[in-house]
């Protein structure tokens, strides 16, 4: 699967009430082992709480080297996109 994201790219989050979220929502979350990150929710548990994966798994830090997130570190949902100035160029001269 191709990256939804590139180094880059701007995204816009907001605050998500952490009851609403679900399978294939894209969650910016600060974790402790790799610092802020972007993933896409592959699981919810009201116990342990969500469990990621990036878009790029052949890329991407694993679903298990992650592991299951507090919702509590979920800083928001990602609700837009836009690829940066140079994506933009680099696509207009392909």
């Amino acid at each position: 699967m191709q990256p939804m994201l590139f180094a880059g790219d701007f995204i816009l989050t907001c605050k998500w009430p952490k009851a609403w979220l679900q399978i294939g929502h894209v969650v910016v979350v600060n974790s402790d082992k790799y610092g802020v990150i972007v993933k896409r929710i592959t699981k919810v548990c009201s116990i342990k709480g969500v469990m990621l994966q990036g878009d790029n798994a052949l890329e991407s830090v694993s679903t298990l080297a992650i592991g299951w997130i507090k919702p509590s570190d979920i800083i928001g949902k990602v609700i837009f996109t836009s690829p940066s100035r140079n994506q933009k160029l680099l696509t207009k001269n392909r």
